[in-house]
């Protein structure tokens, strides 16, 4: 009859464990997705904003833990707006984007949302790199303010 004590004994120091390894987790995913902002994406967005500067472009960039967005304007008019999300999948932590540009009344709205284009072909987050970005940036940004 003793062995309910001994079982519930392993149940309890079971949970402990599980408990201490989620909390372990979220700190390891919390740290990678701060190392990923502050060494990939923030670098893509100013290496972005002092060549746009060159061409008469204001870059603005505004960022979160796990956000940031980096807006085109030109004269003072929004011109194109990209940002990058992270996210958490089944433990895996991945990346997209949303691109935001003008429709014909002027305003901005979501024009795709998606992967980050990469060698990889990869949402998940050690897959994007900083060139990655900038590239993918500068793709969407052309393609939204060519001249039809």
């Amino acid at each position: 009859m003793e062995n309910w004590k001994s079982d519930l004994d392993a149940y309890f120091k079971d949970q402990k464990i599980t408990k201490k390894e989620i909390q372990e987790k979220e700190v390891s995913a919390r740290k990678a997705v701060k190392r990923f902002m502050k060494n990939e994406v923030i670098p893509a967005f100013e290496s972005l904003q002092k060549e746009f500067a060159k061409h008469k472009r204001n870059l603005e960039i505004d960022a979160k833990k796990d956000w940031a967005a980096a807006m085109v304007k030109r004269n003072k008019h929004k011109e194109f707006v990209y940002e990058v999300n992270i996210n958490s999948d089944d433990e895996k932590l991945i990346v997209s984007k949303s691109v935001y540009t003008e429709n014909k009344k002027g305003k901005l709205k979501v024009r795709v949302e998606g992967k980050i284009r990469n060698e990889e072909n990869s949402l998940l987050l050690k897959a994007i790199k900083k060139d990655d970005i900038i590239r993918d940036f500068i793709d969407y940004y052309k393609d939204a303010t060519r001249i039809k």
